[in-house]
């Protein structure tokens, strides 16, 4: 995989008020981290940034600063997604968070498992269910894949599938256990009609004889 160039400004306005400002401005507010070293805010174009994770949660970004004060290009820096943080109702980008990666030195991520073929039980009622979409692998960050894919046409109705079954690209490593569980295809879920119980009339209890007579 190859990196993606991402152009950034280093800003030095921090708070709630400059994020603004700057969301105003179509841009997005972000903090790249860096083991060792003080974590530095950034300003991103939305466009820009959307363009770039278009690529794929796992690309790795080049982070162009532009020219220093002397008109050299600054050292190259690299960093893939952490996290982004989203309007809860609006879903636009409201900040993105950077972690800092050397290409030589291999990093853990999450790739997401994508489902490959049709279960043979499928035609029997069977419904595939989701124990983990995503998987932990170690690699070296140009090596992340972003899916693994899994092969779902043998499962039968009360079968399922583990990590084991996952074909990792060559310098990946699988970082879950083998035995954890991806996906299953379990029974079609039968719905019940509710049982009609009769209630029978119960009759009063007699207390006593019904011809008691009066004794004299």
């Amino acid at each position: 995989m190859d990196t993606i160039k991402l152009l950034v400004q280093e800003r030095e306005e921090t708070g709630n008020g400059p994020a603004r400002r700057l969301r105003a401005e179509g841009m997005v507010p972000a903090v790249s981290y860096s083991l060792g070293k003080p974590a530095t805010s950034l300003s991103i174009d939305l466009d820009t940034l959307k363009s770039a994770l278009s690529h794929g949660h796992n690309t790795v970004l080049e982070l162009d600063f532009g020219k220093g004060a002397k008109g050299k290009a600054k050292a190259a820096r690299y960093a893939v997604v952490k996290e982004i943080q989203y309007h809860p109702t609006k879903r636009h980008v409201l900040h993105v968070d950077l972690h800092e990666v050397d290409l030589g030195t291999e990093i853990e991520a999450s790739v997401a498992v994508e489902a490959v073929g049709t279960p043979a039980g499928l035609a029997d009622g069977g419904i595939l269910e989701w124990e983990r979409r995503e998987i932990v692998v170690r690699a070296l960050p140009v090596a992340i894949p972003q899916t693994l894919e899994l092969d779902v046409s043998s499962l039968l109705i009360g079968h399922h599938l583990t990590v084991e079954a996952l074909q990792a690209p060559e310098g990946v490593t699988i970082v879950d256990e083998p035995d954890a569980m991806i996906v299953a295809l379990i029974p079609p879920r039968v719905e019940q009609e509710p049982t009609e119980v009769e209630e029978e009339a119960e009759e009063p209890e007699v207390i006593g004889s019904e011809n008691a007579e009066e004794e004299e």
